[in-house]
């Protein structure tokens, strides 16, 4: 979930029907409130929605109960985006809860870090501003891309 006016800077997160999760400093210092929210929220859970019914074409959600689950994000820098992914499968009661990213901030880390069973995250730099500056190619991933990599992995299975 964008900020309003600044869509690539996150200020919220959502998985499915949960309520979101929200950076209540970042709302606070931009003087807004989660029910004035509520356009973006609706708008961001039906991309979700339309991207999960692409993606899965018609696949059932992975079985997680009981099974060890890693997590992959491609860089912490609020952690919103993990944070309610964790909080997601954490409900559906894995036997083991990981996550990993390449990069990310050491606040980020440490407030995952309550969230997993194991968080690892190969460089946490001094000064970090933004998960992309730590990438030669940070272009988002297209739906073609990412059906044809679900397609291969689950033929693979």
């Amino acid at each position: 979930i964008g900020a309003p006016g600044s869509p690539e800077t996150g200020i919220g997160a959502l998985v499915g029907e949960e309520q979101p999760v929200f950076d209540r400093r970042a709302l606070r210092f931009l003087g807004l409130a989660e029910d004035g929210l509520a356009p973006s929220v609706a708008r961001e859970r039906a991309e979700l929605h339309r991207r999960e019914d692409l993606y899965r074409e018609g696949r059932p959600e992975p079985r997680i109960t009981g099974r060890a689950v890693l997590l992959v994000d491609d860089g912490l820098a609020t952690g919103l985006t993990a944070l309610a992914a964790l909080r997601h499968l954490r409900r559906r009661q894995p036997a083991h809860l990981a996550l990993a990213a390449p990069v990310g901030s050491r606040n980020a880390v440490m407030e995952l870090s309550g969230e997993a069973d194991r968080v690892l995250v190969l460089h946490q730099p001094d000064h970090f501003r933004a998960v992309g500056e730590w990438y030669d190619d940070f272009d988002q991933v297209g739906d073609d891309e990412v059906i044809a990599v679900l397609r291969a992995a689950s033929s693979a299975a």
